[in-house]
């Protein structure tokens, strides 16, 4: 165990301590939202939807901007920076629900909250780049990945009984855990050298060029589609156990608690388990198993079921996410990580931010027959499949593989 830990550089080990600690401010807090909306301020699920939808477009645009600003500026100051406006947005958050502001001011803040989050996520994805050696990325990936899915085993768990008593709350504490994660990047991460960058003029408009970046913006668009698939897990899925189904909001976060243990212990165990499989294959059916799990959840009602299902979820989820960030990384020229970076946060958080508005209509559209919204969603998981599985023919396999001594 020893010996694996210095495997690494230790910064990557400090980084996941900064990240479990963010991780655990955002999953206390932001799960409850739409419930929030729902059921203290009335709103529609289809207004709900359509409001995070537009939050997506600005935090999604936000994500290209972060990615290139970490190129040009640094990873650490915009890390830094980003998590501390960020607290004091959460203690905003926590003070307009107290005062009973209403939606606007609330969504306000919520919106300007995810936009100095995605200001983050590309810097902190890069520096994992500059940390680990490329054969060693996909692992590297795995290694943050738990740290944030610890985060989200405790979050949950303290959010479910803490929604029940007092909203505002909720984001007293989450203020005061991303002050923990900006305290602890501040004073361990400073120096880290990155790579340098290519001679060749960069220019924002660049960022949006098709030419010479076909194969990642083919990533990003069947990224886009897939995590509208796995945006149902979060606000979707909230509403639909407790509103319509009828669990409690105890029982969700035991649900969303689940979620990040299984991460927590089967993320580094699979990712080994694929060495040597392509990246493409391993995004092609961690999709597969998405389709299934999500099926499940519309074809069956009960706590037990839930936990079954979001069991299969979860291990979807394994299968993508390292593997989605580890072909971003590859596929960056030198210099240009943090612009790849953004790009794919650009594709992720728009699918994750556009997934409760599909959600939230196709829930509306289909109830009570709830079996055709989930199987619609489970559809778009097996289109991407096939998506990923065509692309493995396009990237070149020493930037598909974590190593190119075995093939799939």
């Amino acid at each position: 165990m020893l010996a694996y830990f210095k495997k690494y550089d230790h910064r990557l080990w400090i980084l996941c301590g900064g990240w479990v600690a963010s991780s655990v401010g955002f999953s206390l807090s932001i799960p409850f939202v739409s419930l929030y909306f729902h059921s203290e301020l009335g709103m529609s699920l289809t207004s709900i939807g359509l409001f995070l939808g537009v939050a997506a477009i600005i935090r999604a645009a936000a994500q290209g901007l972060g990615g290139e600003l970490s190129d040009r500026f640094g990873r650490y100051p915009l890390m830094v920076h980003s998590q501390i406006v960020r607290s004091i947005i959460f203690w905003m958050m926590s003070y307009s629900i107290y005062a009973s502001w209403g939606f606007w001011a609330i969504g306000g803040l919520l919106i300007l909250n995810s936009i100095f989050g995605a200001l983050f996520q590309p810097a902190a994805n890069a520096t994992v780049a500059d940390l680990v050696d490329v054969d060693d990325r996909i692992e590297g990936y795995s290694i943050v990945r738990v740290a944030g899915n610890f985060g989200w085993a405790v979050g949950p768990a303290m959010g479910g009984f803490l929604a029940s008593h007092s909203y505002s709350l909720l984001f007293v504490i989450s203020g005061f855990m991303t002050l923990i994660s900006t305290i602890i990047i501040a004073m361990f991460l400073r120096g880290i050298k990155m790579e340098k960058p290519s001679e060749e003029k960069s220019r924002f408009r660049d960022i949006f060029r098709l030419r010479g970046n076909e194969l990642i913006i083919r990533h990003a668009l069947l990224l886009f589609v897939l995590y509208l698939v796995v945006a149902q897990l979060i606000t979707r899925f909230s509403l639909y156990s407790v509103d319509f189904i009828g669990i409690s909001k105890v029982q969700l976060g035991y649900l969303f608690t689940l979620n990040g243990l299984i991460v927590t212990v089967f993320q580094i165990p699979t990712t080994r388990l694929l060495k040597g499989t392509r990246l493409t294959i391993q995004l092609a059916m961690g999709a597969i198993i998405y389709a299934v799990g999500y099926t499940m959840v519309g074809a069956l009602a009960t706590f037990l079921a839930f936990a079954i299902a979001l069991t299969i979820v979860t291990m979807g989820e394994i299968f993508i996410s390292p593997p989605a960030l580890a072909i971003a990384a590859n596929l960056a020229p030198k210099g240009r990580t943090g612009r790849y970076m953004g790009i794919y946060g650009f594709a992720v958080t728009a699918g994750w931010s556009m997934g409760p508005l599909l959600g939230s209509v196709l829930l509306d559209l289909f109830k009570p027959n709830f079996i055709y919204s989930w199987g619609i969603i489970g559809c778009l998981a097996l289109a991407t499949s096939i998506g990923f599985f065509r692309m493995t023919r396009f990237i070149p396999a020493h930037l598909n593989l974590k190593s190119n001594t075995n093939k799939l």
